[in-house]
């Protein structure tokens, strides 16, 4: 009933488990976004960003601290040492905001304070494209599939690029504006007085009671036109008396497009901590009813950019594995046992045990990613040692010709310390894994947690269910077949074998020993030549270009050098489509884009990712206008952070030094 209990209790854990690429860890970095409208970047930084570092500069524990100043935008990067509690350098921020808030300008935005959120990543880009126009375009990508993907289970948020919604312009002529003894302010002052919507009370009518408003909004160009700017000797001056209102579109600030067609991009974000796959797999289903809902007039619905397809195949590879893992070790069990009721009661310690530890991974907030499912397959093969142990001196004993039930219970109590001691060294080798320091530690504490506790749990099942079936099921062996005869011959061969190789190491002990020492100085030699890195390189059959045009650039230009990027590579036979997106960064830099190359499936491509990423790098490297860089596709992003394998910081004290 114990063991049935664990298992229940862990399928049920196991059903609301997350599924993700890397473990959740929470960085110490605090983000300070603060926004003002229409200043260049120079100004950005000696009125918002310079006294915003200097007033936390004086946080306790802040291990880095850099800002980065755009038009209208800066943005203050604080990262804290790993041992700072995030949530406590989030509230001594906020009070050292609170404290310069009167010496920041007035007319800014209220500073954003954000926490680093390895979640904040796009997960998904829908592309929305048509034959209309952009303005109709942008308005069904926000009123319908926008408000539609915002509504699915679990999604963040939903930011569109590339769309340009409806605005009204105010031209004004500087020569009527001084005829007639105006400025620009007297203009924006009516604005601000006219084109108002205010709440107007409550009318009472019996036992009826309505809320009263004033709509004094202007509706379009005409309304505009007619609004009165000032009185001058008792005639009313209209705004088309010294300019005109256009009824037109936003600036175009920022731009999708799919290979060779502009469109309405989506990204969808996650809420923090929730599974990645799931949250996927809703929105495609969503898209997939927009479709049906929306091709009748055209339109139609793309996924540009899907992280989860990467994410799901690297976890089922891994279950592949751990589950044919779990069957060779059955095998090899029944190889050496050549008893099936044996190799069945020690089999049963493996599902018992892995389930099992999913109450431990849910209890603890663990998801199923490359590092649980790795710690999983890694514990499969210290998993059933225990049992095999048990299970070989009940059986040795049961042969010797004792009751199953008094054999089951003396080969366990005899073998007891000797599988406790097993345990505990293997415990002993992982659990201090997890008390490692550092981003490492971090990433390692749920793999060595969960290799601990499947252990654990692997003892706990050889000390109670393998005795008790034992002593139920177990039988002592007939006569034995000739497969059996086969076998044993060869295990005897095999133990004659070893019995040489062993007389003879004792008999040159001197040279074993020499000969060991020269093995591992040499593996220290060559330790050197081994290459080193946080995440390896896989391929995922998708990278990105970096672009970063001049400061100043508009749109339109970064667009240029990313369509001049499109036909360098379009014959590159590998590449599947590519996406690119400009203005869609966090601080909404025109002059930098992102292009997103997806490949072919790898199974159907003779080159690797690397060697395709070489290729582009030389196809791109005659481009002059802008700075390109091929990188591989960030899981994470925020914080300032890159993902080049290579950066440089030039220091100074002013940028023209």
């Amino acid at each position: 009933m114990i063991m049935a209990s664990l298992v229940i209790f862990g399928w049920v854990f196991y059903r609301d488990l997350g599924v993700d690429l890397f473990p959740r860890v929470e960085f110490p970095i605090i983000t300070v976004v603060t926004k003002l409208p229409g200043t260049d970047p120079e100004t950005m930084e000696t009125l918002v960003s310079d006294p915003i570092e200097e007033a936390v500069n004086t946080i306790e524990g802040i291990k880095h601290l850099r800002s980065v100043s755009a038009e209208g935008v800066s943005q203050v990067i604080v990262e804290f040492e790993l041992e700072k509690k995030v949530d406590v350098a989030f509230q001594e921020i906020q009070a050292k905001l609170g404290g310069i808030r009167s010496d920041l300008p007035k007319d800014i935005e209220e500073p954003i304070v954000e926490k680093f959120d390895v979640d904040a990543q796009p997960i998904m880009a829908v592309v929305v494209s048509a034959d209309m126009s952009a303005r109709e375009l942008t308005r069904l990508a926000d009123k319908v599939v926008k408000e539609r993907l915002q509504r699915v289970r679990n999604v963040g948020s939903v930011k569109l690029v590339g769309s340009r919604d409806r605005k009204i312009w105010i031209w004004l002529d500087p020569v009527k504006l001084r005829k007639h003894g105006l400025s620009v302010q007297d203009v924006v002052r009516a604005l601000h007085d006219e084109h108002v919507e205010l709440p107007g009370g409550r009318l009472e009518t019996g036992p009826v009671e309505l809320v009263a408003k004033v709509k004094a909004e202007f509706q379009n160009a005409e309304d505009f036109n007619r609004m009165v700017v000032a009185y001058k000797e008792q005639t009313a001056l209209r705004l088309q008396d010294v300019g005109f209102a256009e009824d037109g579109l936003e600036e175009k600030r920022s731009y999708a497009q799919l290979d060779d067609k502009a469109c309405v991009a989506l990204l969808v974000r996650r809420q923090s901590g929730t599974n990645t796959v799931e949250v996927a797999h809703n929105v495609k289903q969503e898209v997939q009813r927009l479709r049906d809902e929306l091709s009748s007039r055209g339109v139609r619905l793309e996924l540009a950019q899907d992280q989860s397809t990467f994410i799901e195949h690297s976890v089922d590879e891994v279950k592949f594995h751990l589950v044919f893992g779990g069957g060779l070790a059955v095998f090899i069990v029944f190889i050496f046992l050549l008893n099936v009721r044996s190799t069945l009661i020690s089999s049963l310690v493996l599902p018992t045990s892995v389930i099992s530890t999913f109450i431990m991974m849910g209890a603890m907030g663990f998801t199923l990613n490359m590092m649980t499912l790795l710690g999983l397959s890694l514990a499969i093969g210290l998993l059933i040692d225990d049992a095999i142990v048990v299970q070989e001196n009940i059986m040795r004993h049961v042969e010797l010709g004792r009751p199953a039930r008094e054999a089951a219970a003396f080969a366990t109590s005899e073998i007891g310390l000797a599988v406790l001691a097993t345990t505990l060294s293997v415990v002993a080798v992982f659990l201090p894994v997890a008390l490692m320091r550092g981003i490492v530690g971090r990433f390692f504490f749920p793999f060595a947690v969960t290799v601990s506790f499947a252990v654990m749990i692997s003892m706990f099942v050889s000390f109670t269910l393998d005795p008790s079936l034992s002593a139920r099921i177990l039988k002592k062996p007939g006569k034995h077949n000739k497969v059996f005869a086969f076998l044993e011959e060869c295990f005897q061969w095999l133990e004659r074998l070893y019995e040489t190789a062993l007389r003879v190491c004792l008999r040159h002990r001197f040279v074993v020993i020499l000969t060991a020492g020269i093995l591992f100085l040499c593996s220290l030699y060559f330790a050197k030549y081994l290459r080193s890195e946080f995440v390896p390189v896989e391929d995922q059959s998708e990278f990105n270009v970096m672009v970063r045009a001049p400061l100043g650039a508009s749109v339109d230009r970064t667009c240029s050098v990313l369509d001049k990027i499109r036909a360098s590579i379009k014959d590159v036979s590998e590449v599947d489509y590519t996406f690119y997106t400009v203005g869609a960064d966090e601080l909404g830099r025109v002059n930098e884009g992102t292009m997103y190359v997806r490949l072919t499936d790898k199974e159907t491509r003779a080159r690797g990712q690397t060697a395709i990423m070489e290729d582009v790098r030389h196809r791109l490297k005659d481009i002059k206008d802008a700075t390109v860089s091929v990188q591989i596709v960030p899981r994470t992003s925020g914080g300032g952070r890159r993902w080049a394998q290579i950066q440089y910081e030039i220091r100074g004290p002013t940028l023209r030094s």
